[in-house]
């Protein structure tokens, strides 16, 4: 790790989201966006637990299945339709309120966790020029179960590299999410 740089890495990561943006309508500053997040600090002096989660991130970013199969949702997702800025905001707003509802301990299958989940189908359908029916929410709940593991893993590891002695907390927002989107429609 420490004889690979910080701009090697980034090249590492930027040439993941060329490949995976191959063939998809996407927004050059979207990924920019997603290559500046995704690109940790290396620390100078790592740790054994560090070195092994950069070498699981580079793995991730490398295995070509999972090249293939998101270059073929990034061309369905970024269809010259979506609208990137209208997601982001509608997925701050619905995580900020799931937060919320985090904090005073309430469950996603309450009434709330049914109305912010329906809130997120509506917007998030609406950023994508589709419907908020039965078919977005199953392929929503596809998206979930495909990718949620695999994204959480990385948010650990990237948390793991940026020297955070607490990794296990990713995606607890976008868990409550899905679940109360099992209630919907």
């Amino acid at each position: 790790v420490t004889s690979f740089s910080q701009t090697e890495f980034r090249a590492a990561i930027e040439h993941f989201y060329d490949q995976v943006a191959e063939g998809a309508h996407m927004d050059p500053a979207w990924k920019k966006q997603m290559v500046d997040a995704g690109t940790p600090e290396l620390p100078d002096d790592p740790t054994p637990e560090q070195i092994d989660a950069w070498t699981e991130l580079m793995a991730i970013i490398s295995d070509k299945a999972f090249i293939d199969e998101m270059r073929a949702n990034m061309v369905r997702m970024w269809d010259g339709e979506f609208d990137p800025a209208a997601y982001a905001e509608a997925a701050n707003a619905t995580l900020d309120k799931v937060r919320a509802a985090i904090s005073q301990g309430l469950e996603p299958d309450a009434d709330v966790g049914r109305s912010i989940a329906q809130d997120w189908l509506d917007s998030a359908a609406r950023a994508m020029k589709r419907a908020p029916d039965k078919a977005f929410l199953d392929w929503q709940l596809e998206q979930y179960r495909k990718y949620h593991s695999r994204s959480v893993r990385y948010q650990d590891l990237m948390a793991i590299l940026q020297g955070d002695q607490s990794p296990g907390s990713a995606g607890q927002e976008w868990r409550w999410l899905h679940k109360a989107m099992e209630q919907c429609l």
